[in-house]
């Protein structure tokens, strides 16, 4: 019975970040850089896309194999910092929602102010960040301002390593946040082979 809301989930998911496999491909920085378990994998900015991609390596029987759910890495939607002691590692998905803020009962001010706690207390800690912008397109990312826009302010200047879909940096802009800071940055066309390849290597020794 489990089987029919994980596809429908996979459906989700397929909608919001364009696959197209005939035309997939990964550029930029890959193989990518190495990290180390343990693995937290978040939300930042109270959208669908942590869940989404604990989905997604959960499905893929390579990457379900190679970083196993709740042994190598772990999900928290809004973790504090107090939370985060013992990680190597923290991926955070970006993306915001209307309906994710209203479910949790906050707001965007306050989302991006736990965000900011979690990092400093992250790079005090010495555990490695990773952006992942799983959305294709960046009509995703709302107007200049915007809760999606804010939260890529709040992770992406601050990650070790970023990985977009290549829709999403249509205006180069996370392009340009890896170039200021020095930083890999991979790009993807297809969220259901890319990203699992991708996380597999991360982790692979």
């Amino acid at each position: 019975m489990k089987k029919i809301p994980i596809l429908l989930a996979l459906l989700g998911i397929v909608m919001l970040i364009g696959v197209s496999p005939a035309m997939a491909t990964i550029t930029g920085t890959y193989p990518p850089p190495k990290f180390e378990f343990p693995m937290l994998l978040s939300n930042a900015g109270q959208g669908p896309d942590g869940k989404g991609t604990r989905t997604i390596i959960n499905f893929n029987a390579v990457s379900k194999e190679a970083v196993k759910y709740e042994v190598d890495y772990f999900y928290n939607a809004e973790p504090q910092p107090a939370d985060i002691a013992g990680y190597r590692t923290i991926i955070f998905a970006i993306s915001s929602s209307a309906k994710g803020l209203g479910a949790s009962g906050i707001t965007i001010e306050q989302e991006i102010a736990r965000l900011n706690k979690v990092v400093d207390e992250a790079k005090k800690l010495g555990i490695k960040i990773v952006a992942l912008c799983l959305q294709s397109g960046t009509n995703n990312r709302g107007l200049p301002g915007s809760a999606a826009e804010q939260s890529i302010d709040a992770i992406a200047p601050y990650a070790d390593y970023i990985i977009v879909h290549k829709a999403a940096d249509s205006d180069g802009r996370f392009t340009s946040i890896a170039a200021k800071n020095k930083v890999p940055i991979t790009y993807f066309d297809n969220g259901l082979t890319d990203i699992p390849q991708i996380v597999t290597e991360m982790f692979s020794k």
